[in-house]
């Protein structure tokens, strides 16, 4: 059989379980799920890095705060570079035009009555 995937539960370095390439881990800010990051800084990156008490943060540059601030590096998500994820995710774009149209349609469920 085949292992089943683990949820991350740490931040820091690793490697990615898709491509096998070194990322660094971290937390976002704004929704605490853990995400993988190209390690090599990046000044065109979009994604803000800090570490506090040795836990690896991340938040994505917007329109409030667009660049980095005190003590933060600039990276990219490595969902940008990694091949295999690319490809998964141009297949789930191309599934989801495929059925589009499909979601509007169908039948139209009874009105709940109560008894």
């Amino acid at each position: 059989m085949y292992e089943s995937p683990t949820r991350r539960t740490t931040t820091g370095y690793g490697t990615c379980d898709d491509c096998g390439r070194s990322v660094l881990y971290a937390l976002t800010t704004k929704h605490r799920r853990i995400i993988a990051i190209d390690p090599a800084e990046d000044p065109t990156g979009n994604q803000a890095i800090s570490v506090r008490e040795s836990i690896y943060w991340t938040r994505q540059l917007s329109s409030d705060r667009p660049a980095a601030e005190e003590r933060e590096v600039l990276r990219r998500p490595h969902v940008a570079s990694c091949p295999v994820a690319r490809a998964r995710v141009r297949r789930r774009a191309a599934a989801a035009r495929r059925t589009a149209g499909r979601a509007l349609t169908g039948v139209r469920p009874t009105p709940w009555r109560p008894r």
